[in-house]
């Protein structure tokens, strides 16, 4: 190997180490506060948590005192904030599934929803909603317990809703708008709460938008995973947020998937807004870990950093006084790269296609590339390698399943024995392999000119594919191969220049920043039972990074 072979090849890995570093510490934007009033203050909001989840207080008889002294808390609470606040209570309330929550479950509970308001100039307002019941263990999801003290779940929620409240007040805020909330009761037994809420004509007159705040675990980002249809107007208040964290194909995957929130009961009738909600260790989600020692200062802060300035935006700008401000006509595609929020229309998506596909053209004339069979040869070669990984991904799962005693299901497989270390030596294995069978299959990379074309040609398959099936997940095809073209382009157009193959260093760092959180992301949310998602993910990556790499000079 040349002495300049081996500089590159340093600075290829160096490069993406780094970028891989970026990429993965953009999974914690908030550095947590503990002197500035002025913004979500995690001591104070660690006090509300310590005062909340004191112990288990869900709906059922034996929590039923301690339930009560949570939300008598709440509403003192609110009172000192200046919030005029009442309950509603509802009587034996149909509750489906009783048995699944054990023997001292009844068909019929009470519940005590907790509403409270601040009026603007304007009757329109912002509803900031969660739950203030704790889960009991449910029967088939073998990897919760009895004792959550709802620490995270959803003592993240009413902790970053007062202080948001508390920072509002202090900072003597005129309201333009006016600010609504709602702790429902009974959310972790069928989001009982919150269809008894939305028939209450007071807690939604005016609501023109929702932020409703979960949690599925007790660490990580506080990633906002879902919103309403035709979200561009909810997205342009939502980027008012001092540390937007979200993913565009986030919404189009969980408008999929069978789980709910009360937020999903929000869209059923009508409202518009967003869901945040942390993911990671998913182990802690509705067990006895769920407590004050087991949370994340930084998870708690990147909440308060999201919902605080936008609550900010809604009370004191006069617009959001019209109802059809947050009216939206169509939705965003968004992703987090780095310390960056990138988000545009689906006609600049299309844009991009057409600077694809008239780029591709023009690479394939500069390339001299006239050997059609050998293009689709890789293509094909590509996507078989891309299937067979994703079958194995399957099977690895399934195997995991069994030797771990669990029954299998895709959305489904926490508390898997070594889970970090299998997922990180499949990521590794897939892209080695990937790399040698590449190699192998085109001599060497003899034809690697027809081995990239073949490959933009599979990338900008799935992308029309995304494009026209589901939109929001369009980017994760669309911006690497975007980079991809428009380097090589650039490299042979200039190609007189020393070094200029270097401006392929850009699509490798930024695919490698871009995919990492994601594909991290996604095992959190989903569990290793998903494997081959996220191979597919990865593979994707890997096709994008490995045609840049060997079109390195």
């Amino acid at each position: 190997m040349s002495l300049k072979k081996k500089i590159t090849s340093l600075a290829l890995i160096a490069l993406i180490g780094i970028s891989g570093v970026i990429g993965y510490n953009s999974i914690n934007p908030s550095k947590p506060n503990y002197t500035d009033d002025s913004k979500t203050n995690v001591n104070y909001q660690m006090e509300h948590i310590k005062n909340i989840s004191k112990a288990p207080h869900t709906i059922f008889d034996e929590d039923k005192k301690a339930k009560s002294e949570v939300r008598e808390y709440l509403l003192s609470e609110l009172e000192k904030l200046g919030v005029e606040t009442k309950t509603y209570k509802y009587d034996d309330v149909h509750l489906k599934n009783y048995a699944a929550y054990g023997d001292n479950a009844h068909e019929n509970v009470d519940l005590e929803n907790i509403y409270g308001e601040i009026k603007g100039k304007s009757d329109s307002y912002i509803l900031l909603a969660t739950h203030y019941d704790s889960a009991k263990a449910k029967e088939g999801r073998y990897s919760q317990q009895e004792g959550s003290l709802g620490s995270a779940d959803a003592g993240y929620a009413l902790s970053t809703i007062l202080e948001t409240l508390r920072v509002i007040k202090e900072s003597n805020t005129e309201l333009e708008n006016g600010i609504k909330i709602l702790f429902t009761d009974g959310e972790e037994c069928g989001l009982l709460g919150a269809k008894e809420a939305v028939k209450e004509k007071e807690i939604l007159e005016g609501v023109n938008y929702v932020i409703n705040i979960e949690a599925r675990g007790t660490s990580g980002p506080a990633i906002m995973f879902e919103t309403s249809q035709d979200n561009n107007a909810v997205m342009d208040l939502y980027e008012a947020s001092e540390k937007p964290f979200s993913y565009s194909i986030t919404p189009e995957i969980y408008r999929l998937l069978p789980n709910g929130t009360d937020f999903t009961v929000f869209l059923e009738n009508g409202l518009n807004g967003i869901n945040i909600s942390v993911l990671d260790e998913l182990e802690n989600y509705h067990t006895p870990n769920d407590n004050p020692e087991n949370l994340s200062d930084e998870s708690m802060q990147h909440y308060g950093d999201q919902v605080l300035p936008i609550v900010k935006e809604f009370v004191s700008n006069e617009k959001y006084s019209n109802p059809d401000a947050l009216k939206g006509t169509d939705d965003s595609i968004f992703f987090n790269l780095g310390s960056a929020f990138i988000r545009y229309s689906k006609t600049v998506n299309i844009f991009l296609l057409a600077v694809i596909l008239i780029g591709l053209i023009v690479i394939i004339k500069k390339l001299n590339v006239n050997k059609p069979k050998k293009v689709i040869k890789y293509v094909i070669a590509n996507l078989i390698f891309t299937i067979a990984s994703i079958g194995i991904g399957y099977g690895i799962s399934r195997l995991l399943a069994v030797l771990n005693g669990r029954k299998f299901e895709l959305t489904y497989l926490p508390l898997v024995k070594f889970e970090d270390i299998i997922f990180i030596f499949v990521m590794i294995t897939l892209f080695v392999g990937y790399f040698f069978t590449s190699k192998r299959i085109t001599n060497n990379f003899e034809d690697k000119n027809e081995f990239t074309i073949g490959s933009m040609i599979l990338l900008l398959i799935l992308s029309l594919i995304f494009t026209i099936a589901l939109p929001g997940a369009s980017y994760l095809t669309v911006f690497p191969l975007v980079l991809l073209v428009v380097s090589m382009l650039i490299k042979l157009f200039l190609q007189n220049v020393r070094f200029i193959s270097y401006i392929l260093l850009i699509p490798i760092a930024l695919t490698v920043m871009l995919y990492v959180p994601t594909i991290y992301l996604f095992n959190c949310a989903l569990t290793i039972g998903a494997l081959c998602v996220c191979v597919f993910f990865a593979m994707i990556a890997y096709i994008s990074v490995l045609n840049g790499i060997i079109n390195l000079d």
